[in-house]
Protein backbone atom coordinates (compact mmCIF):
# COMPACT_ATOMS: atom_id res chain seq x y z
CA UNK A 1 0.00 0.00 0.00
CA UNK A 2 1.29 3.39 -0.95
CA UNK A 3 0.13 6.89 -0.22
CA UNK A 4 0.78 9.92 -1.89
CA UNK A 5 -0.07 13.90 -1.41
CA UNK A 6 0.77 16.32 -3.24
CA UNK A 7 0.43 19.64 -3.32
CA UNK A 8 0.41 22.04 -6.71
CA UNK A 9 0.43 25.76 -6.80
CA UNK A 10 -0.20 27.30 -10.00
CA UNK A 11 0.96 31.28 -10.37
CA UNK A 12 0.12 33.26 -13.89
CA UNK A 13 2.31 36.76 -14.10
CA UNK A 14 2.94 36.12 -10.17
CA UNK A 15 -0.87 35.89 -9.17
CA UNK A 16 -2.01 32.59 -7.75
CA UNK A 17 -4.99 30.82 -9.80
CA UNK A 18 -6.95 29.48 -7.40
CA UNK A 19 -9.24 27.23 -9.88
CA UNK A 20 -5.92 25.84 -10.90
CA UNK A 21 -4.50 24.55 -7.97
CA UNK A 22 -4.27 20.97 -7.20
CA UNK A 23 -4.02 19.01 -3.83
CA UNK A 24 -3.86 15.07 -4.39
CA UNK A 25 -4.74 12.77 -1.44
CA UNK A 26 -4.34 9.18 -3.27
CA UNK A 27 -3.40 5.64 -1.96
CA UNK A 28 -2.49 3.08 -4.37
CA UNK A 29 -2.75 -0.41 -3.33
CA UNK A 30 -0.45 -3.38 -4.70
CA UNK A 31 -1.12 -6.98 -4.61
CA UNK A 32 0.74 -9.97 -6.09
CA UNK A 33 0.31 -13.40 -6.53
CA UNK A 34 3.19 -15.64 -7.93
CA UNK A 35 3.85 -19.68 -7.93
CA UNK A 36 5.62 -22.05 -9.98
CA UNK A 37 3.21 -24.47 -12.42
CA UNK A 38 5.59 -27.29 -13.25
CA UNK A 39 8.50 -25.52 -15.20
CA UNK A 40 5.95 -22.38 -16.17
CA UNK A 41 6.30 -19.29 -13.52
CA UNK A 42 3.17 -17.52 -13.24
CA UNK A 43 2.27 -14.30 -11.65
CA UNK A 44 -1.04 -12.10 -10.91
CA UNK A 45 -0.85 -8.76 -9.76
CA UNK A 46 -3.42 -5.74 -9.36
CA UNK A 47 -2.42 -2.11 -8.81
CA UNK A 48 -4.06 1.56 -8.92
CA UNK A 49 -1.30 3.82 -10.51
CA UNK A 50 -1.28 7.55 -11.09
CA UNK A 51 -0.21 9.54 -13.93
CA UNK A 52 0.49 13.02 -13.56
CA UNK A 53 0.59 15.31 -16.76
CA UNK A 54 4.20 16.32 -17.28
CA UNK A 55 4.86 20.33 -16.28
CA UNK A 56 5.44 21.53 -20.53
CA UNK A 57 1.62 20.42 -20.61
CA UNK A 58 0.38 22.72 -17.72
CA UNK A 59 1.31 25.87 -19.05
CA UNK A 60 -1.44 28.37 -20.45
CA UNK A 61 1.03 29.64 -23.30
CA UNK A 62 0.66 29.64 -26.77
CA UNK A 63 2.68 28.83 -29.32
CA UNK A 64 2.56 29.60 -33.20
CA UNK A 65 3.17 26.17 -35.44
CA UNK A 66 1.75 27.27 -38.67
CA UNK A 67 -0.37 29.56 -40.32
CA UNK A 68 -3.94 27.40 -39.36
CA UNK A 69 -2.34 25.55 -35.93
CA UNK A 70 -1.59 26.73 -32.56
CA UNK A 71 -0.62 24.54 -29.61
CA UNK A 72 -1.22 25.61 -26.37
CA UNK A 73 -1.25 23.66 -22.93
CA UNK A 74 -3.82 22.78 -20.09
CA UNK A 75 -3.77 23.94 -16.65
CA UNK A 76 -6.72 22.19 -16.07
CA UNK A 77 -5.44 18.94 -16.54
CA UNK A 78 -6.16 16.18 -14.27
CA UNK A 79 -3.90 12.90 -13.49
CA UNK A 80 -4.53 9.50 -15.08
CA UNK A 81 -5.77 6.75 -12.95
CA UNK A 82 -5.66 3.08 -13.80
CA UNK A 83 -6.63 -0.21 -12.52
CA UNK A 84 -4.55 -2.59 -13.86
CA UNK A 85 -4.95 -6.48 -13.68
CA UNK A 86 -1.85 -8.09 -15.14
CA UNK A 87 -1.11 -11.98 -15.82
CA UNK A 88 2.48 -13.02 -16.37
CA UNK A 89 3.61 -16.80 -17.75
CA UNK A 90 7.54 -17.59 -18.36
CA UNK A 91 8.58 -20.93 -19.89
CA UNK A 92 12.12 -20.85 -20.27
CA UNK A 93 12.84 -18.38 -23.44
CA UNK A 94 8.94 -18.02 -23.88
CA UNK A 95 6.83 -15.10 -22.20
CA UNK A 96 2.63 -13.91 -22.37
CA UNK A 97 1.77 -10.84 -20.83
CA UNK A 98 -2.36 -9.87 -20.30
CA UNK A 99 -2.69 -6.79 -19.08
CA UNK A 100 -6.77 -5.68 -18.39
CA UNK A 101 -6.54 -1.81 -17.41
CA UNK A 102 -9.72 0.44 -16.85
CA UNK A 103 -8.63 3.99 -17.07
CA UNK A 104 -9.58 7.12 -16.01
CA UNK A 105 -9.24 10.53 -17.21
CA UNK A 106 -7.05 9.50 -19.70
CA UNK A 107 -4.82 12.42 -21.34
CA UNK A 108 -5.18 12.76 -25.05
CA UNK A 109 -5.22 15.73 -27.93
CA UNK A 110 -7.86 17.91 -28.52
CA UNK A 111 -7.95 19.74 -31.93
CA UNK A 112 -10.75 23.14 -31.91
CA UNK A 113 -11.66 26.17 -33.19
CA UNK A 114 -9.06 28.75 -32.05
CA UNK A 115 -10.50 30.65 -29.49
CA UNK A 116 -11.86 34.20 -30.94
CA UNK A 117 -11.22 33.79 -34.50
CA UNK A 118 -12.98 34.34 -37.52
CA UNK A 119 -11.58 32.51 -39.69
CA UNK A 120 -12.84 28.30 -39.01
CA UNK A 121 -9.77 26.70 -40.73
CA UNK A 122 -7.51 27.88 -37.56
CA UNK A 123 -7.24 25.31 -34.84
CA UNK A 124 -6.08 25.51 -31.75
CA UNK A 125 -4.17 22.05 -30.66
CA UNK A 126 -3.99 21.44 -26.80
CA UNK A 127 -3.83 18.44 -24.11
CA UNK A 128 -7.38 17.24 -22.46
CA UNK A 129 -8.89 14.53 -20.28
CA UNK A 130 -11.11 12.24 -21.65
CA UNK A 131 -14.48 12.43 -20.19
CA UNK A 132 -15.28 8.80 -19.77
CA UNK A 133 -13.29 6.22 -18.23
CA UNK A 134 -12.57 2.99 -20.89
CA UNK A 135 -11.26 -0.42 -20.82
CA UNK A 136 -8.10 -1.56 -22.47
CA UNK A 137 -6.66 -4.99 -22.97
CA UNK A 138 -2.94 -5.98 -24.13
CA UNK A 139 -1.83 -8.90 -25.11
CA UNK A 140 2.16 -8.92 -25.03
CA UNK A 141 3.94 -13.00 -26.52
CA UNK A 142 7.32 -12.40 -26.91
CA UNK A 143 10.46 -15.21 -27.40
CA UNK A 144 13.88 -14.33 -25.99
CA UNK A 145 16.57 -17.02 -27.02
CA UNK A 146 19.69 -17.30 -27.03
CA UNK A 147 21.46 -19.14 -30.02
CA UNK A 148 25.27 -18.50 -29.34
CA UNK A 149 26.32 -15.26 -30.02
CA UNK A 150 22.67 -14.63 -31.75
CA UNK A 151 20.33 -12.86 -29.51
CA UNK A 152 16.61 -12.37 -31.13
CA UNK A 153 13.63 -11.17 -29.83
CA UNK A 154 10.11 -11.71 -31.38
CA UNK A 155 7.35 -9.96 -29.86
CA UNK A 156 3.59 -9.28 -30.87
CA UNK A 157 1.73 -6.09 -29.10
CA UNK A 158 -2.24 -6.06 -29.21
CA UNK A 159 -4.44 -3.82 -28.31
CA UNK A 160 -7.98 -4.10 -27.78
CA UNK A 161 -10.08 -0.77 -26.29
CA UNK A 162 -13.44 0.82 -26.22
CA UNK A 163 -12.65 4.06 -26.36
CA UNK A 164 -15.29 6.68 -26.72
CA UNK A 165 -14.57 10.03 -28.47
CA UNK A 166 -16.58 13.47 -30.30
CA UNK A 167 -16.69 13.32 -33.92
CA UNK A 168 -16.73 16.67 -35.75
CA UNK A 169 -20.45 16.36 -36.26
CA UNK A 170 -21.64 16.37 -32.70
CA UNK A 171 -21.84 12.35 -32.62
CA UNK A 172 -19.52 9.81 -30.45
CA UNK A 173 -18.35 6.97 -31.56
CA UNK A 174 -16.15 3.90 -29.96
CA UNK A 175 -13.10 3.24 -31.55
CA UNK A 176 -12.57 -0.51 -30.93
CA UNK A 177 -10.79 -1.69 -33.94
CA UNK A 178 -7.99 -4.37 -32.93
CA UNK A 179 -4.40 -2.69 -33.16
CA UNK A 180 -1.45 -5.02 -33.78
CA UNK A 181 2.28 -4.35 -33.71
CA UNK A 182 4.76 -7.28 -34.43
CA UNK A 183 8.46 -6.78 -34.30
CA UNK A 184 11.72 -8.69 -34.84
CA UNK A 185 14.75 -7.96 -32.91
CA UNK A 186 18.18 -9.17 -33.49
CA UNK A 187 21.52 -8.57 -31.48
CA UNK A 188 24.20 -10.32 -32.65
CA UNK A 189 27.52 -9.73 -30.64
CA UNK A 190 30.54 -9.12 -33.08
CA UNK A 191 34.92 -9.92 -31.79
CA UNK A 192 36.31 -6.89 -30.58
CA UNK A 193 33.02 -5.44 -28.93
CA UNK A 194 31.05 -4.87 -31.91
CA UNK A 195 27.55 -5.04 -31.91
CA UNK A 196 25.51 -6.01 -34.71
CA UNK A 197 21.59 -4.86 -34.43
CA UNK A 198 18.94 -5.80 -36.89
CA UNK A 199 14.99 -4.43 -36.52
CA UNK A 200 11.54 -5.31 -38.00
CA UNK A 201 8.57 -3.44 -37.16
CA UNK A 202 5.07 -4.11 -38.77
CA UNK A 203 2.38 -2.01 -38.02
CA UNK A 204 -1.55 -2.46 -38.44
CA UNK A 205 -4.65 -0.27 -39.11
CA UNK A 206 -6.57 -0.09 -35.70
CA UNK A 207 -7.44 2.34 -32.68
CA UNK A 208 -5.29 3.44 -30.24
CA UNK A 209 -7.03 5.91 -27.63
CA UNK A 210 -8.68 8.77 -30.20
CA UNK A 211 -6.26 7.99 -33.10
CA UNK A 212 -7.18 5.70 -35.84
CA UNK A 213 -4.73 4.07 -37.73
CA UNK A 214 -5.61 4.22 -41.67
CA UNK A 215 -2.54 2.52 -42.99
CA UNK A 216 0.09 -0.62 -42.14
CA UNK A 217 3.36 0.59 -42.41
CA UNK A 218 6.89 -1.71 -42.17
CA UNK A 219 10.03 0.06 -40.29
CA UNK A 220 13.45 -1.56 -41.06
CA UNK A 221 16.74 -0.53 -39.55
CA UNK A 222 20.45 -1.79 -39.22
CA UNK A 223 22.97 -0.62 -36.95
CA UNK A 224 26.35 -1.17 -35.47
CA UNK A 225 27.40 -0.41 -32.13
CA UNK A 226 31.36 -0.27 -30.00
CA UNK A 227 32.70 0.24 -26.92
CA UNK A 228 35.64 1.92 -25.82
CA UNK A 229 37.41 1.44 -22.70
CA UNK A 230 38.64 4.86 -21.00
CA UNK A 231 39.73 3.05 -18.06
CA UNK A 232 38.99 5.21 -14.94
CA UNK A 233 36.84 8.04 -17.10
CA UNK A 234 34.33 4.97 -17.84
CA UNK A 235 33.09 3.80 -20.93
CA UNK A 236 31.99 5.43 -24.49
CA UNK A 237 29.51 3.42 -26.92
CA UNK A 238 29.17 4.50 -30.27
CA UNK A 239 26.22 3.55 -32.10
CA UNK A 240 25.71 4.01 -35.92
CA UNK A 241 22.65 3.16 -37.41
CA UNK A 242 20.61 3.63 -40.61
CA UNK A 243 16.39 4.03 -39.71
CA UNK A 244 13.83 3.31 -42.40
CA UNK A 245 16.26 1.01 -45.13
CA UNK A 246 13.25 0.17 -47.55
CA UNK A 247 12.06 3.89 -46.90
CA UNK A 248 8.98 2.30 -46.20
CA UNK A 249 7.85 3.66 -42.65
CA UNK A 250 4.38 5.63 -44.00
CA UNK A 251 1.82 7.01 -41.50
CA UNK A 252 -1.51 7.83 -42.02
CA UNK A 253 -4.28 8.56 -38.89
CA UNK A 254 -7.30 9.99 -38.13
CA UNK A 255 -7.53 12.25 -34.96
CA UNK A 256 -10.81 12.04 -33.58
CA UNK A 257 -12.73 15.09 -31.44
CA UNK A 258 -14.45 18.37 -31.72
CA UNK A 259 -11.89 19.22 -35.16
CA UNK A 260 -10.98 15.48 -37.03
CA UNK A 261 -7.30 16.01 -38.13
CA UNK A 262 -6.28 13.42 -40.66
CA UNK A 263 -2.40 12.91 -40.49
CA UNK A 264 0.04 11.67 -43.02
CA UNK A 265 3.93 11.17 -42.35
CA UNK A 266 5.71 10.31 -45.58
CA UNK A 267 8.80 7.78 -45.20
CA UNK A 268 12.44 9.41 -44.38
CA UNK A 269 15.44 7.05 -44.22
CA UNK A 270 17.80 8.35 -41.48
CA UNK A 271 21.31 8.08 -40.67
CA UNK A 272 21.98 8.46 -37.00
CA UNK A 273 25.36 8.48 -34.05
CA UNK A 274 24.62 8.27 -30.80
CA UNK A 275 27.80 8.19 -28.32
CA UNK A 276 26.64 7.49 -24.79
CA UNK A 277 29.57 8.19 -22.23
CA UNK A 278 29.23 6.18 -19.13
CA UNK A 279 30.96 6.73 -16.05
CA UNK A 280 30.74 5.86 -11.72
CA UNK A 281 28.95 2.67 -13.31
CA UNK A 282 30.11 1.14 -9.70
CA UNK A 283 28.40 4.15 -8.00
CA UNK A 284 31.46 5.44 -6.14
CA UNK A 285 31.32 8.57 -6.08
CA UNK A 286 27.33 9.85 -6.46
CA UNK A 287 25.08 7.94 -4.80
CA UNK A 288 21.98 9.89 -5.28
CA UNK A 289 18.63 7.59 -4.27
CA UNK A 290 16.55 8.51 -7.97
CA UNK A 291 13.50 9.00 -5.69
CA UNK A 292 13.03 12.12 -7.76
CA UNK A 293 12.98 10.01 -10.85
CA UNK A 294 9.21 10.63 -12.10
CA UNK A 295 9.36 14.11 -11.01
CA UNK A 296 12.13 14.58 -13.13
CA UNK A 297 10.63 13.00 -15.86
CA UNK A 298 7.75 15.43 -16.09
CA UNK A 299 9.75 18.34 -16.63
Amino acid sequence: MRYEHLTNDYYNFGKRQDETCRNYSDWFPTAVISAPIGKAQLSLSYRRDIQRPNYSNLTSSTIYINRYTYQSGNPYLKPTYTHSLVLNGAYKWMNLTLEYARIKDSETMSTEPYPGSEDPLISLVRPINTKEQYNRLTIVPSLRPVIGCWHPIWSVYTILQNYKTLCADGSTITLCRPFFSASWKNDIELPKNYRLNISAQWTSRGDYDNFRVEKTRFNTSIGIQRDFNLRHLGTITADICCHDIFNSNKTSATIYGIREITTFNRARRTFTLDLTWKFNEARSKYRGSGAGEKQKARM
